[in-house]
C-alpha cells in the first residue's frame, strides 16, 4: 500500500514521530512509496535532519528550492513548511532523523533551551539548512545522522542514551555551523529575539491564566495586528494557536500522572471547561485525552513487560 501523508486543513501532519517519553524517530522511505511519487506539502513539530541515500530530489522549503543529490543532507525547522519530488520520473531513497526540540534540552527553563535551541527554533533566520556531500563539515554531520539511526534500529543496551549523545553531537555541529546565519541582520534580528522571547515567556509564564491578545500585544509594546504578523512569521502559528497547543504540551504529565480527572486537568493549564480540553487535545493530538492516554499506558506496560522477559 502506497504511504499518504495525511494533512489537518492546516497542512499540519497527523503523525507522530516517537512519543512524549522519547521524542524522536527515523523515517527510511523512498518517493515512490509515497502515493503519486512525492511528498505533499506538510509541515510538523519535530526538528528534521534528511540524508539522501540514492538518487536525487528537488526539496521546497517555504518558498526555497534546494537541488539534491546522494550524500546531501538538509536540516528543517519544526512549523516549516515543505514538499520534494524526484527528477526526470526517477525515485529517490531518504532518511530522516525527526525530533521534538525539547529531547535535546529536556526542561523550559534549561539554558540549552535558551542558549542554544530558542534561537534556531524561533529566531525566523534558520527555516532550513543545506548541507553539501563535499563539506567536511557537512559530511560529519550526515555520518552521526546514519550512526543514530543504526544505534536505534538495534535497540541495544542503552541505546536511548547513545543516540541523545550523537544527536547532541549533531546539533552542536549544526549549531556552530549556522552561527553566522544567526548572526546576520544583527539590529533587526536581536531585537526580533529579544521581542519573541518576550511573547514566549509571557505566555509560558501566564498560560493558567484567562490571555487576550492585548495581553500579549502590551507584553512587548507593539500592537495587536502587529503582534499576530511578527509572531505567525516567526512561529508559523498565531499567538492564540500556539497558546492552546502549550497548554496541551502542559496538560499532558499531567493526564498521564493519573492523580486528576479531566476537568481538574483542564482547568490547571488554563481552559474554561473539560469540554472545550477535549476538542483541542483531539485538534492538537489527533486523539482524545482518554485514548491518548490509555495508548500512551498500554505502550509503557508492554515496554515494562518486553523489558522483563528479555532478562
Amino acid at each position: 500500500m502506497k504511504r499518504k501523508i495525511v494533512v489537518a486543513s492546516n497542512l499540519l501532519e497527523k503523525k507522530n514521530y516517537g512519543d512524549y517519553t522519547f521524542p524522536i524517530d527515523f523515517d527510511y522511505n523512498t518517493l515512490f512509496a509515497y502515493e503519486y511519487g512525492f511528498l505533499d506539502y506538510h509541515w510538523h513539530y519535530e526538528m528534521t535532519f534528511s540524508v539522501i541515500l540514492e538518487g536525487s530530489m528537488e526539496y521546497r522549503v517555504n518558498d526555497k528550492i534546494y537541488e539534491m543529490k546522494k550524500g546531501d543532507g538538509l536540516f528543517i525547522n519544526s512549523h516549516t513548511l515543505h514538499t520534494a519530488k524526484g527528477y526526470n520520473n526517477k525515485d529517490c531513497a531518504f532518511l530522516a532523523l525527526m525530533f521534538r526540540p525539547n529531547f535535546i534540552f529536556g526542561h523550559e527553563e534549561s539554558i540549552i533551551k535558551t542558549k542554544y535551541i530558542d534561537i534556531i527554533e524561533n529566531g525566523g533566520q534558520c527555516p532550513s539548512f543545506f548541507f553539501n556531500s563535499n563539506n567536511k563539515t557537512h559530511q560529519k554531520i550526515m555520518s552521526l545522522v546514519l550512526e543514530a539511526n543504526d544505534i536505534f534500529q538495534n535497540k541495544g543496551p542503552c541505546y536511548e542514551l547513545l543516540v541523545k549523545s550523537k544527536v547532541c553531537e549533531i546539533w552542536s555541529l549544526f549549531f556552530n555551523e549556522v552561527s553566522f546565519i544567526l548572526q546576520e541582520d544583527n539590529v533587526s534580528n536581536s531585537n526580533d529575539v529579544v521581542r519573541l522571547s518576550k511573547i514566549l515567556n509571557f505566555i509560558h509564564s501566564n498560560y493558567k491564566n484567562k490571555i487576550t491578545l492585548d495581553d500579549i500585544s502590551e507584553c512587548c509594546n507593539i500592537s495587536k495586528s502587529e503582534c499576530c504578523r511578527f509572531f505567525k512569521k516567526a512561529t508559523r502559528q498565531t499567538p492564540f494557536e500556539y497558546l492552546l497547543n502549550y497548554r496541551i504540551k502542559k496538560s499532558i504529565p499531567l493526564l498521564l500522572s493519573d492523580q486528576y480527572n479531566i476537568t481538574e486537568i483542564s482547568e490547571s493549564v488554563g481552559f474554561s471547561n473539560a469540554s472545550y480540553y477535549t476538542e483541542i487535545f483531539k485538534r492538537v493530538m489527533d486523539l482524545s485525552p482518554t485514548k491518548y492516554k490509555k495508548e500512551k499506558l498500554e505502550k509503557v506496560k508492554l515496554h515494562t513487560t518486553c523489558s522483563f522477559y528479555s532478562k
